[in-house]
């Protein structure tokens, strides 16, 4: 056993084998070129020291890593959990490591991801955005490293990006609601303008103003489930003349919270107040009524991104850059549509 304190280090391997450390190096990463009974005495003694080979100093020395940062605005997110989970087990496939990084929704955090990952070398970048050009993605640029935008379009034509048309799906959503005879929508949204919030909300309003009909923001304290009584209680205050006949919750997880609050006042959703919420968790059919929203392709918008930037790692430099593009989908359930 080792008696002093500390790592282990390739001396130490040489030192207790009695081999030079060129030897030692052989063994590591050409064990082919080293003799049998060397390799034997040199792989034992590394078992008795219990050394950890360190592949992440040996990345920065050689400039050449297989990890890769993945940046989320929000992993508690469900739907972020299922991108990143569709990125994950692509890239594990190709013999990539993720290193994760959570900004959540504050662009300084963002920044400073961006900051930690470049250090570490990673050898290419997912982000979701919480801006529209993160900052401090030039030095990756300067490098070479490439950067796959997931879930909102690339800010130009030298990146790839996989994304849904949330502008569509903003408006899928309020023409839905207005085919059930609804003539006064209200868009619940958090305070922060997340580019996909604002896509989705300009698609709503377009839709909406298109029809004549009417229009308003119910703002939240967050985009998390219990923000949505905040919303509940804005329309609970209001006379029943007054208050909008639907809603289009920008997530699923304020929609869910609205759903429950608004219940709980004794509103009836949707007989009352009809809801559309967006992303299509995998919670959202179980909800205390189930859940009509607008679903993304989660997992395949993951999966693809990580699919684009390891054709950009591996590639040979003549790589074409493409920018995807899903289509929304409505998932009709009971919150929208009041049975006879």
């Amino acid at each position: 056993m080792r008696e002093r304190p500390g790592a282990v280090t390739v001396r130490d391997v040489a030192a207790r084998a009695g081999v030079a450390l060129s030897t030692v190096s052989n063994v590591l990463n050409r064990p082919q070129v080293v003799a049998p009974e060397t390799l034997a005495r040199v792989t034992a003694a590394i078992n008795e020291l219990g050394y950890v080979r360190n592949d992440a100093a040996r990345a920065l020395r050689l400039g050449q890593s297989r990890a890769v940062g993945m940046i989320v605005s929000e992993a508690t997110s469900p739907f972020f959990a299922d991108v990143m989970q569709g990125a994950s087990a692509v890239l594990a496939g190709g013999g990539y490591s993720t290193l994760l990084g959570n900004a959540t929704q504050d662009v300084d955090v963002e920044s400073s991801l961006i900051e930690l990952f470049e250090s570490q070398r990673v050898r290419g970048l997912l982000i979701a955005p919480s801006s529209d050009v993160p900052a401090g993605l030039a030095s990756f640029e300067k490098r070479g490293v490439p950067v796959v935008f997931l879930d909102v379009p690339a800010p130009d034509r030298d990146h790839c990006s996989v994304a849904v048309d949330d502008a569509r799906g903003g408006a899928i959503a309020v023409e839905h609601l207005l085919a059930q005879g609804r003539s006064h929508i209200a868009l619940v949204r958090g305070p922060r303008d997340l580019p996909q919030i604002r896509e989705r909300s300009r698609g709503a309003r377009a839709a909406a103003e298109a029809a004549g009909a009417r229009f308003e923001v119910i703002t939240t304290s967050s985009y998390f489930v219990q923000a949505g009584s905040e919303a509940a209680a804005v329309i609970a205050s209001r006379s029943a003349g007054d208050r909008p006949d639907a809603l289009f919750a920008v997530n699923d997880l304020l929609a869910m919270g609205t759903l429950t609050a608004l219940i709980d006042r004794g509103i009836g959703v949707p007989e009352d107040v009809a809801l559309v919420g967006y992303d299509d968790i995998s919670v959202a059919a179980a909800a205390r009524r189930p859940l009509t929203t607008v679903r993304q392709p989660a997992r395949d918008i993951g999966a693809r991104g990580a699919a684009l930037l390891m054709a950009e790692m591996d590639g040979s430099g003549d790589h074409t850059h493409e920018q995807t593009l899903f289509s929304p989908e409505l998932v009709v359930r009971a919150t929208s549509i009041v049975r006879h």
